[in-house]
């Protein structure tokens, strides 16, 4: 599948898919991090960041929409995807 363009998308469409992955990043470990290239972040600046709707949240919640996506088709219990 595509990537989304998150730029262009209906906002509304975007807040509701930034309260999806809201949820999913507060119910996760409060250990939570992530590293994008020399940068540290913890579950704060994550939800923060994805709140926000910069840069690293919206490479957050297209991640996050995709990973769902493959969920949900299937796609991701695949062997050979």
């Amino acid at each position: 599948m595509d990537e989304l363009n998150l730029h262009d998308i209906d906002p509304e469409l975007l807040e509701e898919m930034k309260k999806i992955v809201v949820a999913r990043i507060r119910t996760s470990s409060d250990d939570l991090a992530i590293t994008i290239g020399d940068k540290n972040y913890n579950k704060e600046q994550i939800l923060e960041s994805v709140e926000k709707g910069d840069e690293i949240g919206l490479e957050i919640i297209d991640t996050q929409m995709e990973f769902l996506r493959d969920m949900a088709s299937g796609r991701i219990y695949q062997e050979n995807v």
